[in-house]
C-alpha cells in the first residue's frame, strides 16, 4: 500500500504540473462530472494516506489502497473511452491525471467535504509542517492499553500516513518489540517513535525509491531491493545488526504482516 510519503510526492506532482489548468473533462468510476468540464484545477494535498484535488467546486478524495497507482500524461493520449475505464480521470490542458485501481474515489462538494465521517477520524499527518506529536501521543494513549506497538502505527486515528514499511522499519530502529503493549510504554517513547517516523518519512520526499538505510541526510542514496531497507519483507535474511534470523508474523484485523529481529527488538 503507498504510504504518507508517496502520497505526499503524487501531490507536489500534480500542484506543479496540473493545479492551475482547466479542466477539459472529469470522469470518476465511469461516471463523466460534465459540470466540471471547464473548471479550475485549484489545489492537490495529502493527508496521511488520503489524497485532495479541488476542481471548481468539488473536492475529490483519493485513497489508493493497496494496489492504485497514479500516472500523469498526454491529455492527448486519453480517449473518452480510456477516461471512463479509470477509477479516476482528470483531463487537464497539458496534463492528464490518470488512477488505476484505486478502490475509493469521491466527488465531495468542497464547501462541506471537512464533514466526511471517516476524514474526521484521522490523527494528525505526520508530515505536515504543523505535526504535533504530543497530539499523537495523546491519541496513543486513548487506545485500549493492549494495542500493540505494530497495530497502533498502523492506526491512523492516531497519526496519519504510517504504513507497514515505516512501521516495521522504525520499531526496528528504535530496538521494540512490535507485540509490547502500548501500556508497557512511556510517552517518551511513543515520542521517540512517532518523532523517528516523521523524520524517514520527509528524507523520502525526494525521487529515488524508499530506504531506510541510506543516509539522505547527506545527500547519499539507497541502494537496489532488500539492502535499501533493513527488516521489511526480509523475512528469513540475517539481521544487518546482530545476524540473527529475520522474523515475520500478522498483526491486527485486517492481518497485516510486521517484520523484526526478535534478538534487537526485546520487549521491554
Amino acid at each position: 500500500m503507498p504510504e504518507g510519503d508517496t502520497i505526499h510526492k503524487h501531490a507536489a506532482n500534480l500542484q506543479a504540473r496540473l493545479v492551475g489548468q482547466k479542466a477539459a473533462a472529469v470522469f470518476a468510476r465511469g461516471v463523466e462530472y460534465r459540470k466540471l468540464a471547464g473548471a479550475v484545477v485549484a489545489k492537490a494535498e495529502a493527508h496521511g494516506k488520503h489524497l485532495f484535488i479541488d476542481v471548481g467546486e468539488a473536492r475529490l478524495h483519493v485513497h489508493l489502497g493497496m494496489y492504485g497507482r497514479m500516472f500523469l500524461q498526454d491529455p492527448e493520449s486519453v480517449s473518452e473511452a480510456k477516461a471512463a475505464r479509470a477509477s479516476l480521470a482528470i483531463i487537464g490542458e497539458r496534463q492528464a491525471a490518470m488512477f488505476w485501481r484505486v478502490p475509493t474515489v469521491e466527488v465531495l462538494r468542497a464547501a462541506f467535504a471537512h464533514t466526511h465521517a471517516a476524514l474526521q477520524t484521522l490523527g494528525p499527518d505526520l508530515l505536515a509542517a504543523d505535526f504535533d506529536v504530543e497530539m499523537a501521543v495523546a491519541r496513543a494513549r486513548q487506545r485500549p492499553p493492549l494495542t500493540t506497538l505494530g497495530v497502533l502505527l498502523l492506526d491512523q486515528r492516531v497519526a496519519a500516513g504510517i504504513g507497514n514499511v515505516y512501521k516495521s522499519e522504525v520499531l526496528f530502529l528504535e530496538r521494540l518489540d512490535p507485540f509490547t503493549p502500548v501500556s508497557s510504554v512511556d510517552d517518551a517513547t511513543l515520542t521517540r517513535l512517532y518523532a523517528h517516523s516523521r523524520e524517514l518519512m520527509l528524507h523520502n520526499l525526494g525521487p529515488w525509491r524508499r530506504t531506510t538505510t541510506a543516509d539522505l541526510t547527506r545527500g547519499g542514496f539507497g541502494p537496489r531491493g532488500s539492502a535499501r531497507v533493513f527488516v521489511y519483507r526480509r523475512a528469513g535474511h540475517p539481521c544487518r545488526t546482530c545476524g540473527t534470523a529475520i522474523l515475520v508474523a500478522s498483526q491486527g484485523e485486517p492481518p497485516r504482516k510486521t517484520y523484526y529481529c526478535p534478538r534487537c527488538q526485546r520487549r521491554p
